[in-house]
């Protein structure tokens, strides 16, 4: 299976965290490692590109940070949508899904242009 380029997913990385985050709170490491198995080897993901955007969302008050500690007795930053995280992922949705139609429309309608209604130099 092909992967994504990099600048195909340029803007898009806050949204997959806010989603992966959705479904409650978590920790850096099973954050990217639910991102990845969601992703089905499509995309990969590492620590040093999520932590920013954590941080970044942080600062954005999209989501809360919280350390806590695990079962093996160390510490774990945990992070959590906030209700503005919530209405954030709800708009990029939003946003990705006519992003999706025009997409589709736009390049659709492109390949099943005839090779005579493409113009010349085109």
């Amino acid at each position: 299976m092909k992967s994504l380029r990099k600048q195909t997913l340029d803007g898009n990385v806050e949204t997959m965290l806010l989603a992966v985050l959705e479904k409650g709170p978590s920790y850096g490491y099973a954050i990217v490692k639910e991102l990845n198995k969601r992703a089905a080897d499509i995309l990969r993901l590492g620590e040093g590109t999520v932590y920013p955007v954590l941080h970044r969302l942080e600062e954005k008050r999209l989501v809360s940070a919280r350390w806590r500690n695990a079962e093996n007795g160390r510490q774990r930053k945990y992070y959590r949508l906030t209700n503005k995280g919530r209405r954030a992922l709800a708009g990029n949705r939003q946003q990705w899904h006519l992003l999706t139609v025009v997409m589709k429309k736009v390049v659709h309608s492109a390949a099943q242009l005839s090779p005579e209604a493409v113009p010349k130099g085109a």
